[in-house]
């Protein structure tokens, strides 16, 4: 059977969480570690201090490695405010996500395929830019092994063109889309060239295994020195570190996001806010639900 490390990411300090997650998952894994920004919890060996902001979390999973055990098959990196479906444990994630022997994220997305009104369209392309306050030219690959690492994944990269108009999954052409497409145009001056072009992808949640846990980590300490979004340092990072990736696709579980406050609520009722009761509000193939504040749980 693999060993499998879990490692949760707290955005913030909020280490009154820690217990309640050792409740949730206690059970459930053996090993679980706590990557808590500027902790103090000193004499705990689970806890792991992180000194970074939390908006490059990648930087989290580079300074955690040094302390991580190295004697496990898999490491999963989750963010504190995602639950598991309880379901889920270390016996039986790997085959019912499909990913042995691989890596594992939700999506991988090309930035250069998103519309030009996509939140991240412009400052993903622009890297690296004026946040960029280190040499990178001899930390990563060059421009021509990069896009050649992307090739193995099936991702072919374009310049900017038309298509950038409609995106990758609505391809309604919209005003907005237009008139932020020629915003980017005038902007760069019609340049459809990317620099440094980048894969996106949901980084809540990801799974690594040993064989690329080094390299992986290597890679996400420059994208956070580099002032990268995370979710583009963490895609990358596991492209660049990985020989097999699995996302959501590849197998018969969702994961749930939901953002809308008012759904959250109706999503978790039937758990009258108790962890014990937290299976009701799972639905049967719901992998995970995102963001779940443990502080509303007793």
């Amino acid at each position: 059977m693999p060993r499998i490390c879990l490692s949760f990411i707290f955005n913030h300090q909020y280490e009154k969480n820690i217990d309640k997650l050792r409740e949730i998952y206690g059970d459930r894994f053996s090993t679980i570690k706590y990557l808590s920004p500027f902790s103090t919890f000193n004499d705990d060996e689970e806890v792991i201090p992180i000194y970074e902001t939390s908006i490059n979390f990648q930087g989290y999973i580079a300074q955690s490695f040094k302390y991580l055990p190295k004697d496990y098959d898999y490491y999963i990196f989750c963010a504190d405010d995602l639950l598991l479906n309880p379901k889920f444990n270390q016996n039986n994630i790997l085959d019912r996500l499909n990913c042995n022997e691989s890596s594992y994220i939700k999506y991988l997305n090309p930035i250069w395929e998103h519309s030009f009104s996509w939140h991240k369209f412009v400052e993903c392309n622009d890297y690296p830019n004026d946040g960029c306050n280190i040499d990178h030219s001899n930390l990563l690959p060059s421009r021509m092994a990069l896009l050649a690492k992307y090739q193995k994944f099936d991702i072919t990269y374009r310049n900017i063109g038309f298509r950038n108009f409609k995106g990758i999954h609505d391809k309604t052409i919209t005003w907005e889309r237009i008139w932020s497409g020629i915003k980017y145009l005038q902007k760069t001056k019609f340049k459809r060239y990317v620099h440094l072009p980048l894969v996106e992808g949901y980084s809540d949640f990801i799974i690594i295994p040993l064989q690329s846990l080094k390299l992986f980590c290597h890679y996400c300490g420059i994208f956070s020195a580099m002032n990268i979004w995370v979710d583009t340092a963490i895609a990358t990072a596991m492209i660049l570190s990985s020989n097999h990736i699995v996302t959501e696709k590849d197998h018969s579980y969702k994961g749930t996001e939901i953002w809308n406050d008012s759904e959250l609520d109706k999503k978790i009722t039937s758990s009258e806010n108790r962890l014990k009761q937290l299976t009701k509000i799972f639905e049967e193939k719901e992998f995970y639900i995102h963001p779940i504040k443990l502080s509303k749980f007793s």
